[in-house]
């Protein structure tokens, strides 16, 4: 019955969001797509029993790159290794770009609950374009609650990878490590193909 709930809502997130295309991207042959894959190199992010957050991330960017298909999606990787990148190393990157919208990556913890799960997606109220990133984070939680039946919230924060950068832009906190059901699907190759598949779904509906 939760499952059926969850879908039906990601419904009518899906229809409120449908005809939502902003005009950044309406009249646009070609659309400019960052993505962000947190943390690398030196800063592991989180790392719970040997999975390293900076690892998954970078994983997943990988994976949605090699099932990258659309001719009228440009995709740049403001890190293409596993070296580490600093906040204004990215921020510099993306602004020469100037691309239609940054999605960064990361995977969440909380060391005291290791039951708390779910996806987050974060936009700033800082960023000029935040009406725009309220509307893509309806429809990225759409299609993460229709395909998987996923718990999503979107939230606003001031991140400096949110704030800085003069495009729309998302951070993704994908599910939580230290859960460990969590855990092992986002570290899986059928949970990492099935991440990029649905950010592909959403990247190639803008």
């Amino acid at each position: 019955m939760k499952t059926f709930a969850k879908a039906l809502f990601a419904i009518c997130i899906l229809g409120c969001f449908a005809f939502a295309k902003t005009s950044t991207t309406s009249t646009k042959e070609t659309v400019k797509i960052v993505i962000d894959a947190g943390h690398g190199g030196k800063d592991s992010g989180q790392n719970i029993e040997g999975i390293k957050e900076k690892e998954v991330v970078y994983q997943i960017t990988q994976k949605i790159k090699e099932l990258h298909q659309n001719k009228n999606v440009e995709l740049y990787f403001s890190r293409p290794n596993n070296e580490f990148v600093s906040l204004d190393e990215r921020v510099e990157f993306i602004n020469t770009i100037q691309p239609d919208l940054v999605i960064s990556l990361h995977a969440n913890g909380h060391p005291q609950d290791e039951t708390k799960k779910g996806m987050e997606i974060y936009f700033s109220k800082k960023n000029k374009f935040s009406k725009e990133n309220f509307e893509y984070g309806g429809q990225l939680s759409g299609i993460f609650i229709f395909s998987s039946a996923q718990q999503v919230e979107i939230k606003s924060a001031n991140f400096t990878i949110l704030s800085k950068v003069n495009a729309p832009a998302l951070m993704l906190e994908l599910g939580f490590l230290t859960n460990p059901e969590e855990r092992t699907y986002l570290s899986s190759k059928e949970g990492q193909t099935k991440i990029a598949n649905n950010i592909l779904k959403f990247i190639n509906e803008i």
